[in-house]
């Protein structure tokens, strides 16, 4: 399995772009963002989902390692696909969709192209609770946020449990356990 590519961009088409490797050119598919971040004649390394079916191989390619994990989350929600996973990388930032996401956006995600008002809620109910938004949560309690959410509290619960939390706690098990004290007030 492929997880990483570095080369040259070779080109850049609407959907896709090329990456040339020892003189292999990768046929690699990105969102929006990431196709215009790129340009012909740089050298870049992108992290790589692979997409196998019987009648196609597709690669796809992203920046960040958040990026990929943000992908693959939606590919995990029943009746996404990839091609909707990148309409809906492409719609935004990550951290707007994270946040879209946390507020319960339905309706916003509804009106991307590609995708359906039913699919939309069952994104945002699989994955609403799942996703911790970059740069709202300290990189310390980023784990903490984590193991709440992974608990059944909503993310924005466990952001403001973990914000109260003292900072002399370092021990995440004792930080998990003010943080549920915290909530069950």
């Amino acid at each position: 399995m492929l997880a990483t590519l570095h080369g040259k961009v070779a080109e850049v088409f609407m959907d896709f772009f090329i990456l040339e490797v020892n003189g292999i050119g990768y046929r690699l598919r990105a969102h929006s963002g990431t196709l215009s971040a790129i340009s012909v004649g740089t050298d870049k390394r992108v992290y790589l989902h692979e997409h196998i079916r019987e009648d196609a191989y597709d690669l796809y390619a992203f920046l960040t390692m958040d990026e990929l994990d943000f992908f693959e989350k939606l590919l995990g929600v029943s009746g996404v696909g990839p091609k909707v996973a990148l309409a809906v990388c492409s719609a935004a930032p990550l951290d707007n969709l994270r946040s879209r996401l946390a507020q319960g956006d339905a309706d916003w995600l509804a009106s991307l192209p590609g995708l359906g008002k039913k699919t939309a809620q069952k994104i945002v109910l699989e994955l609403k609770g799942k996703l911790v938004e970059v740069g709202v949560v300290a990189e310390s309690d980023r784990e903490l946020v984590e193991a709440l959410t992974n608990l059944g509290y909503t993310a924005f619960q466990a952001r403001e449990a973990a914000k109260k939390v003292p900072p002399e706690t370092s021990d995440t098990s004792d930080r998990l356990r003010a943080a549920l004290k915290l909530l069950s007030k």
